[in-house]
Formats: C-alpha cells, structure tokens, sequence
C-alpha cells in the first residue's frame, strides 16, 4: 500500500506532462486502456484466469467499469490545470460521499459521528475549493464530480458477487474502457511520437501496479489499516507537486486538506463495527 501511495501521483505526474504536451484527456484515456488490456491479453492464457472472465457476472461487472472510468476521466481532465495535492485531496472525499450514497441508496445505518464527519469533510472541500462569486471553476467541479464517481464504483466493488476474482474485475474494467473510450476517442488518436509512448506506457504500468498493489494489501492487511496508509498518498502528492511542478499548498490548503483527512479517517472508524473489524470486507474478499 505504501508502494501504492507513491504511484499514484507519479500518474499524475505522467498525465501533467502529457498534457503540457497538448495531448487530450480523452487520447490519454484511449492509449491507456488498449496498453492495460493488451498487458492482460496473455494472462488468459492460464485456465484459471480464463474460467474466472466466463463465469463472472458481467452486468455488475459494467456497472463498475462505467463508474470507474467515469471517474478515471474526471481526474485525468483535472489533473491537467490543478496541482497534484488539490486533486489529491478532493479524491479522499471519497469516503464522505460512499457514507452518503450507502445511506441513500441503501439505507445503510450513518451514525452521529459519521454525520459529523461528513459536515467537516464539506468544510475541508470548501476551503480547497474556495468558490468565489463567479462559483467554482469547472476543473475543481469535475474532480469533485470524480469523487462522487469513485464513491459510487466503491460501492459497486461492495457488491460484486464473490465468484467475480481480482482478475475479473481488473479484465473486464480494462475491456469496457478500451470499448468506450477506443470508439469515443479514435477521431482524436495519433500517432504518438517516443515521448508520448514512453508517458502512455507508463500510465499502463501504473494502472497494473495500482491494481497489483492493492489486491496484495487487502489480501494481508486489514481495510482499516489500508485506509489509514493511503492518506500517506497526499505527502507524496505535496512533495512530488513541489519538486517536479513547483505547486505549494498554502495555509488554507493545508487547513482543509487536514479536515479532509481527519473526516476520512472518522468516517472509516465510525463506520466498521468490532465484528467488521475483524471480517473481511467484500473488496478484501476479491
């Protein structure tokens, strides 16, 4: 999960610079799901992995991969004006409006401190937002709308059948966004010169990483302890922002980036049970 925290914003690093390049959100989006996919292609060729896709419930399966590359493209088209951080930080919302969602959708018990870390959470976002009398730029509404996205596809992750296994769901996320977005975005494709390559690879890799990672800390780690090692994420955001972009948070950012993070971390406590606490969650059982 550490190793995780520092992918990510190496991610966005790599889409920054593909951006300065003037190569588009939806072209980004396009080369990275045909590099994951075709990365995933000779897998199948174990037995295990190709039973596992044939046997998996694909309309759950779509309806994760419609949030997830919602979401995904949310963040990549933010990622190309703010800084790392800002990003970062709205992403970890997350579990604010997961909370909220499973409330409404599901009628999920929220409990008193859970509520009042939703209201803090709000706070934090607000200060890193800072909407003026013109509202809020369309860059900051579209990685909130992401985090709202990414709450959703959580909850989809929740409810995936048990028969779906992490190779299945990693498959078929990669299969729908080569679809979606090689029919969306093949007016915009070209061919990219060797810097481009070398990005649009590296965002493949990351993408195999992030998934890889993550599948290994569910498997020997507890969800909690995940959580809480992810906030390192935003360190790494501040310090890679700083060093390749020269983007500084300021007092305000740092205000709301810790409320952020203070109502995550009371959300992911409030929210698990002592018999949660020591039971695998669904996301840990793929």
């Amino acid at each position: 999960m550490l190793i995780n925290t520092v992918l990510i914003p190496i991610m966005g690093v790599a889409v920054k610079l593909l951006a300065n390049m003037d190569v588009g959100t939806l072209e980004m989006l396009t080369w990275r799901a045909l590099i994951v996919l075709v990365l995933l292609l000779p897998f199948l060729a174990k037995a295990h992995h190709r039973a596992a896709v044939v046997s998996a419930d694909i309309r759950a399966h779509a309806v994760h991969a419609i949030f997830a590359i919602s979401t995904m493209a949310c963040f990549y088209f933010a990622l190309r004006t703010l800084p790392l951080a800002t990003v970062t930080s709205i992403n970890f919302t997350t579990p604010i409006f997961a909370l909220l969602l499973a409330r409404v959708l599901f009628g999920e018990h929220v409990t008193t401190a859970g509520w009042a870390a939703m209201c803090v959470g709000f706070i934090g976002t607000v200060l890193i937002l800072r909407p003026d009398a013109a509202g809020i730029g369309l860059d900051a509404m579209v990685v909130l709308v992401g985090s709202i996205l990414a709450a959703g596809m959580n909850l989809a992750v929740r409810r995936m059948p048990a028969r779906s296994s992490n190779f299945a769901v990693v498959f078929y996320l990669s299969l729908f966004g080569a679809l979606i977005y090689g029919v969306v975005g093949a007016p915009s494709l070209s061919v990219p010169n060797m810097p481009e390559l070398g990005l649009f690879l590296t965002l493949g890799l990351i993408a195999l990483g992030v998934h890889t990672c993550v599948t290994f800390a569910y498997r020997f780690a507890s969800s909690m302890l995940i959580g809480a090692l992810d906030y390192l994420r935003i360190i790494w955001a501040i310090l890679i922002g700083y060093l390749v972009f020269a983007e500084q948070p300021d007092l305000i950012d740092v205000v709301g980036i810790v409320l952020i993070i203070g109502s995550g971390w009371v959300v992911m406590r409030a929210q698990r049970t002592p018999e949660q606490q020591n039971t695998p969650t669904a996301r840990e059982s793929l």
